[in-house]
Protein backbone atom coordinates (compact mmCIF):
# COMPACT_ATOMS: atom_id res chain seq x y z
CA UNK A 1 0.00 0.00 0.00
CA UNK A 2 1.42 3.38 -0.95
CA UNK A 3 -0.17 5.63 1.70
CA UNK A 4 -3.42 5.29 3.66
CA UNK A 5 -4.43 8.78 2.53
CA UNK A 6 -4.40 7.57 -1.12
CA UNK A 7 -6.44 4.42 -0.45
CA UNK A 8 -10.19 3.84 -0.52
CA UNK A 9 -12.23 0.68 -0.11
CA UNK A 10 -15.15 0.20 -2.49
CA UNK A 11 -18.02 -2.23 -2.19
CA UNK A 12 -21.68 -2.30 -1.25
CA UNK A 13 -21.14 -0.05 1.77
CA UNK A 14 -23.77 2.66 1.22
CA UNK A 15 -26.79 1.86 3.39
CA UNK A 16 -25.06 -1.06 5.13
CA UNK A 17 -25.30 -1.42 8.88
CA UNK A 18 -22.03 -1.51 10.77
CA UNK A 19 -20.87 -1.94 14.33
CA UNK A 20 -18.63 0.99 15.26
CA UNK A 21 -16.26 -0.56 17.78
CA UNK A 22 -14.51 2.76 18.43
CA UNK A 23 -17.51 4.02 20.40
CA UNK A 24 -17.89 3.25 24.10
CA UNK A 25 -20.03 1.22 24.17
CA UNK A 26 -19.85 -0.03 20.55
CA UNK A 27 -22.94 1.02 18.59
CA UNK A 28 -24.67 0.13 15.34
CA UNK A 29 -24.75 2.81 12.64
CA UNK A 30 -25.58 3.03 8.91
CA UNK A 31 -22.90 3.86 6.33
CA UNK A 32 -23.63 6.83 4.07
CA UNK A 33 -20.57 6.53 1.78
CA UNK A 34 -20.09 4.45 -1.38
CA UNK A 35 -16.34 4.20 -0.76
CA UNK A 36 -14.56 4.20 2.57
CA UNK A 37 -11.52 6.37 3.27
CA UNK A 38 -9.88 6.24 6.67
CA UNK A 39 -8.57 9.39 8.36
CA UNK A 40 -8.83 8.29 12.01
CA UNK A 41 -8.43 5.20 14.17
CA UNK A 42 -11.02 2.83 12.71
CA UNK A 43 -12.63 -0.46 13.72
CA UNK A 44 -15.96 -1.36 12.11
CA UNK A 45 -17.83 -4.54 11.26
CA UNK A 46 -19.91 -4.09 8.07
CA UNK A 47 -22.77 -6.60 8.05
CA UNK A 48 -23.67 -8.01 4.65
CA UNK A 49 -20.73 -6.42 2.83
CA UNK A 50 -18.49 -9.03 1.22
CA UNK A 51 -17.50 -7.46 -2.12
CA UNK A 52 -14.60 -5.18 -1.21
CA UNK A 53 -12.11 -3.62 -3.59
CA UNK A 54 -9.04 -1.94 -2.12
CA UNK A 55 -8.13 1.00 -4.42
CA UNK A 56 -4.65 2.52 -4.17
CA UNK A 57 -4.41 5.75 -6.20
CA UNK A 58 -0.75 6.10 -5.20
CA UNK A 59 0.16 2.89 -7.05
CA UNK A 60 -2.68 3.01 -9.61
CA UNK A 61 -3.66 -0.51 -8.56
CA UNK A 62 -6.59 -2.21 -6.93
CA UNK A 63 -7.11 -5.49 -5.13
CA UNK A 64 -10.48 -7.19 -5.38
CA UNK A 65 -11.50 -9.48 -2.54
CA UNK A 66 -13.79 -12.22 -3.84
CA UNK A 67 -15.59 -14.07 -1.05
CA UNK A 68 -17.56 -17.26 -1.36
CA UNK A 69 -18.94 -19.85 0.99
CA UNK A 70 -19.51 -18.55 4.48
CA UNK A 71 -17.90 -15.10 4.34
CA UNK A 72 -20.78 -12.64 4.60
CA UNK A 73 -19.35 -9.60 6.35
CA UNK A 74 -16.26 -7.36 6.42
CA UNK A 75 -14.17 -5.81 9.16
CA UNK A 76 -12.22 -2.64 8.34
CA UNK A 77 -9.71 -1.41 10.86
CA UNK A 78 -6.75 0.90 11.03
CA UNK A 79 -4.44 1.80 13.91
CA UNK A 80 -4.44 5.42 12.65
CA UNK A 81 -1.64 7.41 14.27
CA UNK A 82 0.22 4.36 15.64
CA UNK A 83 3.72 4.75 14.16
CA UNK A 84 4.83 1.40 15.67
CA UNK A 85 2.22 -0.42 13.59
CA UNK A 86 3.13 1.53 10.45
CA UNK A 87 -0.39 2.95 10.12
CA UNK A 88 0.54 5.18 7.17
CA UNK A 89 1.02 2.10 4.95
CA UNK A 90 -1.48 -0.26 6.56
CA UNK A 91 -5.22 -0.90 6.47
CA UNK A 92 -6.84 -4.19 7.40
CA UNK A 93 -9.76 -5.49 5.32
CA UNK A 94 -10.95 -8.81 6.79
CA UNK A 95 -13.56 -11.19 5.44
CA UNK A 96 -15.61 -12.51 8.35
CA UNK A 97 -18.77 -14.27 9.40
CA UNK A 98 -19.80 -11.95 12.23
CA UNK A 99 -22.69 -14.07 13.48
CA UNK A 100 -21.66 -17.39 15.06
CA UNK A 101 -21.84 -20.47 12.88
CA UNK A 102 -23.22 -23.36 14.92
CA UNK A 103 -22.15 -26.82 13.83
CA UNK A 104 -23.27 -30.22 14.95
CA UNK A 105 -20.73 -32.90 15.73
CA UNK A 106 -18.83 -33.96 12.55
CA UNK A 107 -20.29 -31.07 10.50
CA UNK A 108 -17.96 -28.70 8.69
CA UNK A 109 -17.97 -25.08 7.57
CA UNK A 110 -16.08 -23.72 4.58
CA UNK A 111 -15.43 -20.25 3.25
CA UNK A 112 -13.13 -19.15 0.44
CA UNK A 113 -11.35 -15.93 -0.33
CA UNK A 114 -9.60 -14.97 -3.55
CA UNK A 115 -7.43 -11.84 -3.99
CA UNK A 116 -7.57 -10.40 -7.52
CA UNK A 117 -5.01 -7.65 -8.31
CA UNK A 118 -5.56 -5.30 -11.25
CA UNK A 119 -4.79 -1.78 -12.47
CA UNK A 120 -6.97 1.08 -11.34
Amino acid sequence: MSDIEKVTVGGSFKGAKFLNKMLDPPAEEVETRDEISVREEYDRVYVGVNDCVLKDAGKSKQLGIENSGGWKDTVLWSPWGNEGMGYQNFMCVESVAFEPVNLNCFDSWTANLKLVPSKL
